[in-house]
């Protein structure tokens, strides 16, 4: 439908009292071109041009470059719609700031408006070139379509232009489509298709966007997914698996093309708790699994967490797979299963000493067994844990177990773990011994020669085929462990004796090191004494400690039976005492030969008993079952010799926390 003449004119009356006078014809056009028109009057447009300022070809590419998407989107609909038209008219695509990005359409039109700067790099805004559809409907943010005289600038009349901005998936202005042909051929249709075809640049941005994020969000996930160092699978609700990151790939032995798509109850020795889940029970934490791998059987802790849709249903399974070794490791280090000595901590030149830490040096660069000899207080296990710290196996776990201080009866499960419910009190998830703990670093077993016959059978086995079985289980655990053992006792006779097997021995003892006594290289006990003295001084914060010379020669003329550990004890019960340098009253009467107190109403006999049971007590840093134990006395008997002579055990060895050498 044309335009009829009569409206036309009354605008272009309207038109020209405005431009001349500032004065509007009441009703005489539209609210939103009135109020356009003295926005361009006070801007100063002069409405008798109309020519857009154009921008040089170097920024035009810039402007391109920055809306490709814009442009690569709107240019099929901007066909559409001249198809849709046919000729006798242009579309027109500008951005937000009004710099036209592309024109197409009849050439006979593109080249009437080329005189008016309607071309690409030209600015449409109504500052520089009055009321447009474009720069209006950038301006009211709203579709709109301006007739003829209702263009501010005369230039413009002959045409007329249907625009509409194109809004972002953040509301936001990205363009401008536009249609502009001779202000006679204009249809009451016009302006609906411009604003259709805007729509649907928008849903294309949307779609854009959304296709953006998603695309990041998978890859994010993918990342995520392939860094975890643990291995991570996931299942369809069938239990086939659709995805494995690499160091669940790892785990398998198999490249993950080969892995998906197969069912991982395959791979899963025992997969009940797998099938549970499948079934639509819920998920479980730190489940004990065996792997039936290419690699062999791989013992893992798994955790299982079910995906469920928005219908409620079950859509598979995410998986989590970490290998024993790797959450024993971690478990050790919160246990404090590590060494911390190295040799460089172990004080002493004595040639006896050099000698031996020379062969624990030597050791330490092999895998052998290591049978370490030598008397209580020596320090058989800071020599154990500097052969760790010096080893390949360095960084893997260094547990130390005691075989005299555990009960017969608990000895086993220490050592090889148990199943859940193997015994009264069992915890019903099991627990993994000492050797699975020490998996890949070292096992250190201190009293060796404590060890109940008929578990040395068990332990014999353990060290020949590197497997364990739990306590109440029949599944083999392969072990990877370097053994470091330790004794009081001589071996060899004890072998003779019958006490300790001699399978067992030889398995032990491939390097034997002897740790000489405190006594055997007096030369040390000086240094000895002024390396723990210092170390008492910062810790107790009494920075006049020192040895007088007497105190000095003292402690040098003992036998220290009680070793290191003694020498310890006995310069932190004296640092307590001494409120300066540490004198010859400091010490106890079995270091100094002098007594205390005066010895009147004992009977030599009974000056032996004190005696002994006071240098127990030092030796067993006042804990009295120990010491009682090493008496070969009871409890009742040992409180009651105190009490007669009037002691307690903190007056013996005050404090006791110190660390043994």
């Amino acid at each position: 439908m044309q335009a009829t003449s009569s409206p036309r004119r009354e605008i272009a009356l309207a038109w020209q009292r405005f431009v001349e006078s500032g004065i509007l014809i009441e009703d005489a056009v539209r609210e939103a071109i009135a109020a356009s028109w003295q926005r361009c009057r006070r801007a100063g447009v002069n409405p008798y041009g109309g020519k857009g300022p154009r921008l040089p070809e170097a920024h035009l590419k810039a402007r391109r470059r920055k809306n490709a998407a814009l442009i690569r989107l709107a240019r099929p609909f901007m066909e559409d719609l001249l198809q849709v038209v046919g000729s006798g008219f242009i579309v027109i695509l500008a951005d937000a700031e009004g710099y036209l990005l592309e024109v197409l359409g009849d050439p006979q039109v593109a080249k009437n408006t080329r005189e008016l700067n309607f071309v690409p790099g030209a600015q449409w805004v109504e500052e520089t070139v009055g009321t447009n559809a474009i720069g209006t409907a950038l301006k009211m943010r709203a579709p709109l379509q301006v007739w003829a005289e209702e263009h501010y600038c005369r230039l413009h009349h002959p045409w007329t232009c249907s625009a509409a901005p194109i809004l972002g998936p953040d509301g936001g202005v990205y363009g401008i489509l536009n249609m502009t042909g001779p202000c006679g051929l204009v249809h009451s249709h016009t302006l609906g298709m411009v604003v259709a075809a805007a729509r649907a640049i928008e849903n294309g941005l949307r779609w854009e966007k959304a296709s953006r994020e998603l695309e990041l969000s998978n890859n994010l996930l993918t990342s995520t997914f392939s860094s975890i160092s643990e291995g991570l699978l996931t299942v369809n609700s069938e239990g086939r698996i659709t995805q494995v990151n690499s160091a669940a790939a790892a785990l398998f032995g198999l490249p993950p093309i080969q892995l998906a798509g197969r069912f991982l109850k395959e791979f899963v020795a025992n997969p009940v708790r797998l099938l549970r889940a499948l079934e639509g029970d819920p998920g479980c934490s730190d489940h004990e699994t065996v792997l039936l791998t290419a690699r062999g059987r791989i013992h893992c802790t798994s955790t299982i967490c079910t995906i469920m849709g928005t219908s409620g249903r079950l859509e598979g399974l995410v998986i989590t797979l970490r290998e024993s070794r790797s959450v024993h490791r971690l478990a050790g280090r919160l246990a404090g299963y590590q060494a911390n000595f190295t040799f460089e901590d172990i004080i002493g030149s004595a040639p006896a000493l050099r000698s031996a830490l020379q062969l624990a040096h030597q050791a330490a660069a092999t895998s052998l067994a290591v049978l370490i000899q030598g008397e209580t207080g020596t320090g058989k296990e800071m020599v154990a844990q500097a052969i760790h710290n010096a080893s390949a196996r360095a960084r893997g776990p260094f547990v130390a177990i005691n075989c005299g201080a555990l009960p017969r009866e608990l000895i086993e499960s220490e050592l090889f773990g148990y199943e859940g419910g193997a015994f009264t009190g069992a915890r019903k998830e099991g627990r993994p011994g000492k050797f699975e703990l020490a998996d890949g670093g070292t096992i250190f077993l201190d009293e060796v020669g404590e060890m109940p016959l008929e578990m040395q059978v068990r332990f014999l086995r353990v060290l020949q085929e590197k497997k364990v079985v739990r306590l109440g289980g029949r599944e083999e655990i392969p072990v990877d462990v370097r053994v470091i053992a330790a004794t009081n006792r001589d071996l060899a006779r004890e072998v003779v004796r019958g006490n300790f097997r001699s399978d067992l021995y030889y398995r032990l003892n491939v390097i034997e090191i002897h740790l000489p006594a405190l006594r055997e290289r007096p030369e040390d006990i000086p240094l000895v004494a002024r390396y723990l003295l210092e170390d008492l001084k910062k810790r107790l914060g009494k920075l006049e400690l020192a040895l007088t010379r007497e105190a000095e020669a003292a402690l040098a003329a003992y036998t220290w039976p009680g070793n290191v550990r003694e020498l310890e004890n006995v310069l932190e019960r004296a640092a307590h005492l001494a409120t300066g340098p540490v004198k010859l009253e400091h010490l106890p009467s079995t270091v100094t030969g002098r007594g205390d107190a005066p010895k009147v109403g004992l009977t030599p006999l009974e000056e032996a008993e004190k005696e002994a049971i006071l240098h127990a007590l030092v030796l067993c840093r006042g804990n009295i079952s120990q010491a009682a134990r090493q008496l070969g006395i009871g409890r009742a008997t040992l409180y009651r010799r105190l009490e007669r002579w009037r002691l307690r055990p903190e007056d013996v060895v005050p404090g006791r926390h110190s660390v043994s050498r």
